[in-house]
C-alpha cells in the first residue's frame, strides 16, 4: 500500500512539473510574440528639435533647436551654442532603441522602474508633430554566470512610452545621456589651435608681469632666455584642443580686459584670450567663443606665468 501511494506522489510531482515547464514555454513564446520589434522609428533628418525634461532640472524644460546645420540649446530666458557631440550622441540612442523585454503592464511598477510622470523625459519634434515621446528610467545589468565585473553589453535601462502604461527594458545606458542639466548641453569648447602653426604667444598680464614666449631659429625663448622645450610643447599641446567646463554666465564684460593673451603664426593672430578679474577668480573669455564667458577655474594651466617656461623653474 505505502509502494502504491509513493508511486501515486511521483506521478503527481511529474505531471505538475511537467504542467509548470509547458505553462513557462508557453508564457515565454507568449511574450516574444508580443514583444514589439521597435518602440519608436525616427528619420533624424526630419527631426526640428528635442525637448528634456530632465528629472537633475526638477523637469524643467530644455529645447534642443536645430538652426541650419547647428544646434541651440535653450532654457528658459538663456540660450547658447549646443555642443554638437552630445546632440548627435542623444540622437543615435534614439535611433537605436530595441525593446529587449516588456517588463510590466500595471502603472502601479512606474515608481519602481523610475518611469512615472515625474522621470526625465524626451520628446522628439518635427515642427508640431511629435516623433517620439518617452520616459527614461533607471538603469539595470544583466550579469552573467561566473562573471566578476558587468559588461557594458549587459546594461540596460528601463523606458516607457509616455502616453502607454507598458514598461520596457531596452539596452543602453540612456539616463546619463538625457538626465543631464542645461549647462551639460552647452558647447565647451575654449581653444582650437593648431601646435605646430604657432610661433609667437604674448602674455599680457597686471603690474608689467607679462611677458612674450617666441619661437627663433627652432628654439623657444621667454624674452631673453631660453625657454625649456617641454614645458613650451605641455602649454602648447594641451591648447590645441582646450575645453571648459565652468560658465560664468553672470559676468558682463563693462571694463577693459586685466590680462590678455595673443597666439600669433607666422605674423598672423589665430587666436585671443581676455580676462577679467573677479572674486577669488578669473572670468575668461576666447575669440574662439565671443561673448561667452568662463570660470577660469581648470584653465589655470592656460594663464600661464613666465616662470613656467624657463629652465629650472617650478611651475608653482
Amino acid at each position: 500500500m505505502k509502494k502504491i501511494n509513493n508511486k501515486i506522489l511521483i506521478i503527481v510531482l511529474a505531471v505538475l512539473a511537467g504542467v509548470f515547464v509547458l505553462s513557462r514555454i508557453f508564457r515565454s513564446s507568449s511574450r516574444e510574440s508580443n514583444l514589439r520589434k521597435e518602440l519608436i522609428k525616427i528619420d533624424t533628418a526630419s527631426v526640428s528639435e528635442i525637448l528634456l525634461y530632465p528629472n537633475v532640472e526638477k523637469n524643467k524644460e530644455i529645447k534642443l533647436i536645430r538652426e541650419g546645420k547647428n544646434w541651440v540649446v535653450k532654457m528658459g530666458n538663456h540660450s547658447a551654442t549646443a555642443e554638437a557631440g552630445s546632440v548627435a550622441s542623444a540622437m543615435n540612442y534614439l535611433v537605436h532603441i530595441k525593446p529587449l523585454r516588456l517588463i510590466t503592464k500595471n502603472k502601479r511598477k512606474w515608481n519602481e522602474f523610475q518611469v512615472s510622470d515625474t522621470s526625465t523625459r524626451v520628446k522628439v519634434m518635427n515642427g508640431s508633430e511629435v516623433l517620439a515621446d518617452v520616459h527614461i528610467g533607471k538603469i539595470g545589468f544583466n550579469q552573467q554566470p561566473g562573471q566578476q565585473q558587468f559588461s557594458a553589453n549587459g546594461i540596460f535601462t528601463y523606458l516607457r512610452l509616455s502616453q502607454e502604461a507598458e514598461v520596457y527594458s531596452v539596452e543602453g545606458f540612456l539616463e546619463p545621456i538625457f538626465n543631464k542639466p542645461y549647462n551639460d548641453w552647452r558647447n565647451k569648447s575654449f581653444l582650437r589651435l593648431k601646435q605646430t602653426s604657432i610661433t609667437k604667444v604674448v602674455f599680457n598680464y597686471p603690474a608689467d608681469s607679462g611677458f612674450v614666449l617666441e619661437k627663433k631659429d627652432k628654439k623657444w625663448w621667454v624674452n631673453m632666455l631660453e625657454a625649456d622645450s617641454v614645458k613650451v610643447n605641455n602649454f602648447l599641446s594641451q591648447i590645441e584642443n582646450k575645453n571648459a567646463t565652468t560658465f560664468a554666465d553672470e559676468f558682463t564684460a563693462n571694463t577693459p580686459p586685466q590680462a590678455s593673451i595673443q597666439f600669433t603664426g607666422n605674423g598672423v593672430t589665430m587666436a585671443t584670450v581676455q580676462a577679467w578679474k573677479q572674486a577669488g577668480n578669473w572670468a575668461v573669455s576666447t575669440s574662439h567663443q565671443p561673448g561667452i564667458y568662463f570660470s577660469s577655474k581648470g584653465l589655470e594651466s592656460v594663464l600661464e606665468r613666465k616662470k613656467g617656461f624657463l629652465i629650472g623653474k617650478k611651475n608653482n
